[in-house]
C-alpha cells in the first residue's frame, strides 16, 4: 500500500524488504509519469 499525500510525501507499507519497497516506488513514479501527474520546477 502506497499513501500519497498533498505534500508530496508518500508512505509505503507491507514491503518485505527495503528492496520490494524500492520497486514498488520506481513502478508509482512510471506510473505517476505515464499520466503526467509530476510536475518539475
Amino acid at each position: 500500500v502506497i499513501l500519497v499525500f498533498a505534500s508530496g510525501k508518500l508512505v509505503c507499507t507491507g514491503g518485505k524488504s527495503a528492496e520490494m519497497v524500492d520497486v514498488a516506488v520506481v513502478k508509482l513514479h512510471g506510473i505517476l509519469e505515464d499520466f503526467d501527474l509530476i510536475y518539475y520546477d
